[in-house]
């Protein structure tokens, strides 16, 4: 089946960050996975992560990663729909698209790894 992009503006980008800021973490259950996948993705691909943090500012990579995690959290607790998860994936996506060439891909790591589809780092990483 054909599914259609979702329509993303600075508008609506705006608003999904000011929701999911004010959700992710003030929810330890939520915030604390969350950030573990962010730092995953960022710490797969530093080089990438710092020069998208250069074109925005220091940390905001895992900002933005971090809060998208949260909504795949949330989404995979029922207490938010997969489609909203989807569209902050695709949303994620076209914001560090334009900034450097490739980054949209750390969006689609990440929901990769929240949905269970990639391979889980089991070893101690103490």
């Amino acid at each position: 089946m054909f599914r259609r992009k979702p329509r993303i503006d600075d508008a609506i980008y705006g608003k999904l960050m000011t929701s999911f800021g004010r959700v992710v973490d003030m929810d330890p259950f939520v915030e604390r996975p969350a950030r573990a996948l962010a730092e995953r993705v960022v710490g797969e691909e530093p080089a990438l992560a710092a020069n998208l943090d250069g074109r925005q500012y220091r940390g905001a990579t895992e900002y933005h990663l971090r809060l998208l995690a949260g909504a795949w959290i949330m989404s995979r607790d029922g207490t938010l729909p997969v489609a909203t998860a989807e569209v902050f994936e695709e949303a994620v996506a076209w914001r560090f698209g334009p900034l450097v060439k490739g980054s949209g891909r750390l969006a689609h790591r990440l929901s990769q790894l929240a949905r269970g589809e990639g391979e889980r780092d089991t070893g101690n990483q103490a």
